[in-house]
C-alpha cells in the first residue's frame, strides 16, 4: 500500500500518472515509476521492487500493483509505444492531437509553442538549451513532435531498467519471450476482475454440508449481489489484498463457522490465512 500512496508517500517510488493526478481521462488507477528519483540509493530501491515482482512468481502469491503497460511490456523485452503514454495522460494526447491537427502556417501561429515539454510528474523541462522561450516554426513542427514524445517515451527509463534488473533476478531472462505483458501482469498481480463463479471455485467450504450450508449460501448470495470494487473489499477483508489469486496458484479462500455465534455478530477474517469465519446466521 505504501508503494501507491497519495502523493507517491514516504517512499516516492511510484507517483500517480498524469490521469489520476488530474482526475480526467481513462486509466486513472494506474501509477508510474518516479523519473525525479535518479540516486544510486533509488536504483536499489527499484531493483528491489522488481525482485518482489518477480519473486510474486515465483511463490504465486499475487501483489497489487498498478502499472501501466509500458513498464509491464519492458519487463518482456518490448518497447513502450506512444499509445501507451497518452493512455495515461490525456492532456499529452490532446497535445499530440493538436500538433497533427495543425497544418498551416496559420493554425501553428494560432497557438505558439516553445521548446520545451511537460514531464510526466507535471513539471516543465526544455528539450534543448534556451528552448523555454524559443518558438517552434512551422517547419520544425514535425522535429518537435518527435523530441517531444522522445522525451516522454525515455524520462522513466532509468527507474524501468532498475526494475528490470532487480525482475531478472528472481525470473530468468530467457523465459518471458514465453510471456506477453498482460499473461506477466496477471502472473504478477492476479485479476483485477473478481468473478463469482471463479471465486467459488478457489473457496473451501469447512462448514457442515460444504457449499450447501445455509450459512455458506447467504454469503455467495451477498456476493453474488456486489459489484466488483465491493468484491475487491472483501478480498482485501480475507487476505489484504484487493486482487483474485492466480486460479492454479495453490492459495484457496476459506469458509468457517463462527460456532456459538450468531446474528448478534459480524465476520472475522484471519489474513494470514485468508480464512473468513462467517457466524452461524
Amino acid at each position: 500500500a505504501e508503494l501507491q500512496a497519495p502523493g507517491g508517500g514516504t517512499l516516492q517510488l511510484l507517483i500517480e500518472c498524469p490521469n489520476q493526478r488530474l482526475a480526467m481521462g481513462a486509466n486513472q488507477d494506474k501509477w508510474v515509476p518516479n523519473p525525479s528519483g535518479k540516486s544510486a540509493q533509488r536504483a536499489t530501491e527499484y531493483r528491489v521492487i522488481g525482485a518482489l515482482l518477480g519473486a510474486s512468481i515465483r511463490t504465486q502469491s499475487a501483489i497489487e500493483l498498478d502499472l501501466p503497460p509500458f513498464v509491464w511490456k519492458a519487463l518482456v523485452g518490448e518497447a513502450g509505444t506512444v499509445e501507451d503514454m497518452v493512455a495515461i495522460d490525456e492532456v499529452l494526447s490532446k497535445e499530440v492531437q493538436s500538433i497533427r491537427a495543425a497544418t498551416t502556417r496559420e493554425a501553428w501561429a494560432a497557438r505558439p509553442r516553445t521548446w520545451r515539454v511537460r514531464s510526466i510528474t507535471g513539471r516543465t523541462v526544455p528539450l534543448r538549451p534556451g528552448g523555454l522561450d524559443a518558438p517552434v516554426a512551422f517547419e520544425h513542427k514535425g522535429q518537435y513532435l518527435e523530441e517531444m514524445l522522445t522525451f516522454r517515451l525515455s524520462e522513466m527509463e532509468p527507474q524501468i531498467l532498475a526494475l528490470k534488473q532487480g525482475f531478472h533476478s528472481v525470473v530468468p531472462p530467457l523465459v518471458l519471450p514465453l510471456f506477453t505483458w498482460r499473461e506477466l501482469e496477471r502472473k504478477v498481480c492476479g485479476t483485477a476482475i473478481i468473478d463469482l463463479e471463479q471465486l467459488k471455485k478457489i473457496t473451501e467450504h469447512k462448514l457442515p454440508g460444504k457449499d450447501k450450508n445455509p450459512v455458506a449460501v447467504y454469503f455467495w448470495n451477498v456476493v453474488g449481489a456486489m459489484d466488483n470494487s465491493e468484491r475487491a473489499a472483501l478480498l482485501a477483508f480475507a487476505w489484504g489484498r484487493r486482487r483474485m489469486p492466480l486460479s492454479n496458484g495453490g492459495v484457496h479462500l476459506k469458509l468457517e463457522l463462527l460456532h456459538g455465534r450468531g446474528d448478534e455478530s459480524l465476520p472475522e477474517s484471519h489474513t494470514c490465512f485468508f480464512t473468513i469465519d462467517l457466524p452461524a446466521y
